[in-house]
């Protein structure tokens, strides 16, 4: 007895069938003039008729039990026949089917971003492979060591290329190999290819998945008609993985204009969607990374020229209008969408899992005895893991020592004296350790 995924299976392969007879089905014919279909809803209902038009959006059915004319949202189909005739039909997205590989960045000192393999060093400059030729990176314009990121394959291989490398690995005389290829060659949008080894598959075993064979033609035909609109898709991809997303964003924008009445205009608004999730995490990342670069930067200046007045009226305020100035500058790099208020957000909003240690140094003891020993009677019941915590306590055991007689010393002195004590310490204290306390 078959299960009941393999029974579903077979209706859908069945509605399949229908479906593409009914694709020819005009929408002025009747609804006698095309095959019955058997629709799924996701409700679990069933429905029995013709499927009169289709478009990215849904489909036109008419019922066999009223004649009734109904117009369907895909979404409200069974997610696996929606699948199924969707793909039949040709309304597919192919970003999760796209071949991807690892590939090397590597960027200049002027900012300028290469992807590709690299395949050779000399002397003086380095041999960067990309899709049709190779590039003579000069060594003194790299900014630093190449990273590994995944890329289109299309970005650094021709399809030429591609199918080259895969075919000499296929099994050619079986029927399972040049499916397999077939498939490989829809993912690198080499459709012509893709329908011959499907025909070839079918050709050498006449009983080797022939319903997977049908629509796959038919699906390759159809997407061979896009041809164009999905090279234009892919380039979306290429830059979003670049981290071009303004560049990414307006090519998705502008598909809609430039291929009016396509049937993956869908598609372009979830690359859209899309490129906008992966702008703004990858923001909210560097945002996080750069806070804390930028805050230690300006700490450092600070304390190389301020006293220590001027130094904590910094903190209190011009500080963290600076801090947030710089960062916004270098997050606007990635993207114009990056402005100061969306930049605080994403610092509100940080992911906070992971911990950043700080102290205040050699400069604790100018908080006050007890703002500095606050917390230490907890810290000193925590056990000892190794050695740097054992080093640890005993600096804090010196500093407590310290303080306690800097105490002494600070209450028979004046307010004013005490002022000049912590200026004269602070100037005494190394730039690093200022800038340790700020």
């Amino acid at each position: 007895m078959k299960s009941a995924r393999s029974i579903f299976g077979a209706i859908c392969l069945a509605v399949c069938a229908g479906a593409a007879s009914a694709q020819a089905t005009t929408v002025d014919g009747g609804a006698d003039d095309a095959a019955a279909t058997m629709l799924q809803l996701r409700d679990g209902s069933i429905q029995w008729g013709t499927i009169r038009a289709h478009d990215p959006d849904g489909l036109t059915f008419v019922r066999l039990d009223n004649g009734g004319v109904v117009r369907l949202e895909w979404s409200r189909l069974h997610p696996e026949q929606e699948r199924e005739l969707r793909s039949s039909f040709g309304y597919v997205d192919l970003t999760g089917d796209e071949v991807f590989i690892d590939a090397d960045r590597i960027v200049t000192v002027d900012g300028t971003e290469l992807v590709g393999i690299i395949i050779d060093r000399t002397a003086d400059a380095i041999l960067l492979k990309t899709a049709g030729t190779t590039i003579p990176v000069p060594k003194n314009r790299v900014a630093g060591a190449s990273t590994t990121v995944q890329v289109p394959a299309l970005e650094v291989y021709t399809k030429d290329e591609l199918y080259g490398r895969e075919s000499a690995a296929a099994q050619l005389g079986t029927a399972a190999g040049n499916f397999k290829l077939g498939q490989f060659c829809e993912r690198i949008y080499d459709f012509p290819r893709a329908i011959e080894h499907y025909q070839r598959a079918a050709e050498l075993d006449r009983s080797y998945r022939t319903e997977d064979i049908r629509l796959a033609v038919q699906r390759s035909n159809e997407r061979a008609k896009l041809q164009d609109q999905l090279e234009y898709l892919a380039q979306i991809d290429v830059l979003s993985v670049r981290r071009k997303y303004d560049d990414a964003l307006a090519r998705a924008v502008a598909f809609k204009e430039k291929f009016p009445g396509s049937a993956l205009i869908p598609d372009a608004k979830r690359k859209q969607d899309r490129v906008v999730k992966a702008r703004d995490r990858y923001i909210g990342e560097r945002v996080t990374q750069m806070w804390y670069t930028q805050a230690g930067r300006l700490a450092t200046a600070a304390a190389m020229k301020m006293g220590l007045e001027e130094a904590r009226g910094y903190l209190d305020d011009r500080m963290r209008d600076e801090l947030l100035a710089k960062v916004a500058k270098e997050a606007a790099r990635i993207s114009k969408e990056a402005t100061p208020d969306t930049v605080r957000q994403m610092w509100a909003k940080r992911s906070k899992a992971h911990w950043y240690r700080a102290s205040y140094g050699y400069g604790t003891w100018m908080l006050g005895r007890d703002a500095a020993l606050k917390g230490q009677k907890a810290e000193e019941k925590k056990p000892e893991a190794n050695p740097k915590d054992k080093a640890r306590a005993e600096l804090e055991e010196k500093i407590k020592r310290y303080l306690e007689n800097q105490e002494m010393a600070r209450k028979a002195k004046s307010s004013a004296e005490q002022s000049d004590d912590l200026e004269g310490v602070w100037k005494e204290l190394s730039s690093a350790a200022r800038a340790q306390w700020m």
